[in-house]
Order: C-alpha cells, then sequence, then structure tokens
C-alpha cells in the first residue's frame, strides 16, 4: 500500500507530466518519448486494482493487448524476429487500458486537451508566418510551412485541433458565450485552412471531408449545417487557389483517379499512387502464401526484398510498411491480427457512442485513426499511433466512467424491486 500522502504526490506528478506528454504530441518525438516514459511509469504506480478490474472488462481495453499478445507470439515463427515494423511498433497498444484505468476526471481531461491545442497552435503561428513572410528566417523548418515532423503529423493533429474547437464553439454559442465561440470558430477555420495550405494530400482531403461530415450528423438542423459548411467550403477553396503546391497536388489527384478508373489511358498514377499499389498488390500476395498466422513478427522488410530480388520495382527501396496497416499486420500474424484490428476499431467506435463532446471526440479520433490507416500504417507510426491510443485511453475512460455512473442508480433501483 502506497502511503496517502505519497500517492497524492505521485498522482500530482503524473497529472503534470500527462499534460507535458499531450504538448509534445505534434512537437518533438525525443520529448514525447521522455514524457511518456515518466507518465508511463507513474500511471502504473499509481492506477487502482478496482480501476483494472473495471477496464479490463471493456472489449475496447482487452483487444489491444490480445493484438499486442498476437504480436508478441508472432515472434516465434517469425525468421526475423527483430526486424523493422515489428513488436516494438505495437506497444503503445498497451496505453489504451493503461490510460483508461488511469480514471483522469473530466477537468483533467480537458486541460491535456488545452495543452494540445497550445501545442498546435505554436505550429500553426509558425506555419502561417512562413506563407506570410516567405524570406523568413525559417530555414530550419522541415518542409515549407511544416516547421517540425512532418506533413502528415501535422495535418493529422490539426484535423482534431479544428473538430475539437468547432465542437467547442457549437457548445459555447449554444450556452451564449459567444466571444468564446467566436474566438473557437476562428481558430478551428485556421487549422482547417492550413491543411489546404500547405501540402494537400488525398489522406488529408479524405479525413477533413469525413470529419466534418461527422460534425455536421451531430449538428441538428440545417440551417446550422449549412451555416458551418459554407464558409468552411469558401476556405478551403480560397486556401486551395492561394497555395501553388495545393493546385499541383490537386493536378495530380486528378490524374491518378482518372488513370484508375482508365479515363485516361495517356497518363498512369502518380508516383505516390503507382507506389502504394506496388506496395498492396505485393502484400495481398504476402498474405495468401501465409493466410492464418502470417510469416511472423518483423518478417515485412525481408518479405519485400526478396521480392525486391525477384522482381525489381521502380518505386524505390523495400520498406517494412506497406502503407495500410489492416495489411501490416496481416503479413505478420495473418488475417487473425487482421480480424482483432478491425474488433478493435468497431469497439471502439461502439464505446464512443453518444453525443457528449468527449463521445464525438473519441468519434473523431478513430474515425481518423481508420481512414488513415487505408493509406499508411497509422498505428505503427510513432506520433498518430500514440496520439491515438492516449486519445482513446483518455476518452474512453472518461465516457466508460460516465455510463457506469448513469447505470448505479438503475442497478441500485432494480436491487430493491
Amino acid at each position: 500500500m502506497i502511503p496517502k500522502h505519497v500517492r497524492a504526490a505521485l498522482e500530482n506528478a503524473r497529472y503534470i507530466t500527462a499534460i507535458a506528454t499531450a504538448f509534445m504530441i505534434p512537437i518533438s518525438t525525443s520529448g514525447l518519448a521522455i514524457t511518456l516514459g515518466i507518465f508511463t511509469l507513474l500511471a502504473l504506480l499509481t492506477a487502482r486494482p478496482s480501476a483494472w478490474s473495471v477496464t479490463m472488462q471493456s472489449a475496447a481495453a482487452i483487444t489491444p493487448v490480445l493484438i499486442f499478445a498476437l504480436v508478441a507470439i508472432g515472434t516465434l515463427w517469425s525468421h526475423q524476429p527483430l526486424g523493422p515494423g515489428g513488436l516494438s511498433h505495437y506497444v503503445k497498444l498497451l496505453l489504451i487500458p493503461l490510460v483508461m484505468a488511469t480514471t483522469f476526471n473530466r477537468q483533467e481531461a480537458l486541460h491535456l486537451g488545452y495543452a494540445f491545442v497550445a501545442s498546435c497552435l505554436v505550429i500553426l503561428i509558425l506555419s502561417l508566418a512562413s506563407l506570410a513572410w516567405p524570406s523568413g528566417p525559417w530555414s530550419w523548418f522541415k518542409t515549407p510551412g511544416v516547421p517540425v515532423k512532418d506533413n502528415a503529423v501535422q495535418s493529422t493533429c490539426f484535423a482534431l485541433c479544428a473538430f475539437g474547437l468547432a465542437l467547442l464553439a457549437i457548445k459555447a454559442f449554444a450556452e451564449g458565450q459567444k466571444r468564446r465561440a467566436l474566438v473557437a470558430a476562428v481558430l478551428a477555420l485556421l487549422f482547417f485552412a492550413d491543411i489546404f495550405l500547405i501540402y494537400l494530400s488525398k489522406t488529408g482531403m479524405l479525413i477533413s471531408a469525413a470529419l466534418l461530415g461527422l460534425l455536421l450528423v451531430r449538428i441538428a438542423g440545417w440551417r446550422k449545417s449549412a451555416v458551418l459548411v459554407l464558409p468552411l467550403a469558401v476556405i478551403a477553396v480560397a486556401a486551395t487557389m492561394l497555395s501553388s503546391e495545393a493546385q499541383r497536388r490537386i493536378v495530380q489527384i486528378t490524374t491518378d483517379v482518372r488513370s484508375l478508373s482508365g479515363d485516361d489511358s495517356k497518363a498512369g498514377p502518380t508516383l505516390s499512387t503507382a507506389s502504394r499499389i506496388d506496395f498492396w498488390q505485393k502484400a495481398i500476395g504476402m498474405i495468401r502464401e501465409a493466410p492464418l498466422l502470417g510469416h511472423g513478427t518483423g518478417s515485412t522488410k525481408s518479405l519485400y526484398q526478396r521480392l525486391e530480388a525477384e522482381t525489381p520495382s521502380p518505386y524505390g527501396e523495400a520498406v517494412p510498411d506497406p502503407h495500410n496497416q489492416f495489411l501490416a499486420i496481416a503479413i505478420q500474424v495473418g488475417l487473425l491480427g487482421g480480424a482483432l484490428l478491425l474488433a478493435m476499431w468497431i469497439s471502439h467506435f461502439l464505446l464512443f457512442e453518444g453525443v457528449s463532446v468527449f463521445a464525438m471526440l473519441g468519434q473523431a479520433v478513430v474515425f481518423q485513426n481508420v481512414l488513415g490507416s487505408l493509406f499508411n500504417s497509422q498505428l505503427s507510426q510513432v506520433t498518430q499511433g500514440t496520439l491515438y491510443c492516449l486519445a482513446v485511453g483518455l476518452l474512453g475512460g472518461l465516457v466508460a466512467r460516465t455510463k457506469t455512473d448513469k447505470d448505479a442508480p438503475r442497478r441500485e433501483s432494480a436491487g430493491r424491486r
């Protein structure tokens, strides 16, 4: 048993490191590793057995553990168990039950969200400043408009910020807090616009449209939907027209659509799309060779290298990533692993059933990860995967405890009868 004063100090330290972790997600991979490591240790020390007992009764918490366990067992039949893209990429799944069992309250969860948005806001200011002042001191940027990490990470974080701030604006407006609603709405629009200004990717467009659709579904009445959609559409079009990079990407996307639909026999798909199709076709062939349990954890890169030696690809060297999360797991641990992945996503969707702010944020996180995983192995990636696991754990724990608290009086009433 930990003494009360020691537990209180540890829980306070856990709360502070959780805020630091949320702030580090969009900014620094090394900073995230340090703060997340400290947070994980403190969470393990302070999680109560009763919270673990309740958490592990949820499919949303069990399925990530089952996926990790299967990937760990998959090292037994792998010819390269420590290969890239293997076990280390799925350890983060264990964060989901851990954070769910940590029992953050609503106020603490909001503070974590504010830290994440504040971090993204710093990046947004730098990104927009570099666009407004191209000759400025931006030589240290990773790419134009992207101060840190890469565009995929930046657009992922910005899309969630835009969605969350839009929810906040709607809620504040309904409560009569018009100034707060205006600030949140303007920030949401700026985050949304930056996604289109910097680098217009197919995945980014799909996710932005899907999250916008999810938001509209949750807004009652066509007038509210129109008020939201019209300015967003204007901003997206204006941002695209102002960005030469976005216009170039639109041409590429149009070429891909025509080529893949057979409408344009002269132009083939662009390198980005063609390479993904090549990765997917090879991945499907690998899965057919070992459909049930796969080739073993860590085997992906060596399998691609074998195919590269037999039939050289025009799209560069072999990588341990088929650019699709289902394929990434199925190659290593078969369709059994793929089925567990789908079961996990479904359980998380069901967990966030409802119209509360936390439930809707959870829906957005899962929706974004599922769509992003069609074109990238998002769970395997450091930032996107960690963001998903921490967000699902935090929001899932809040939603699950809210449901439990609501059901408690009903159970007591039924017991008296």
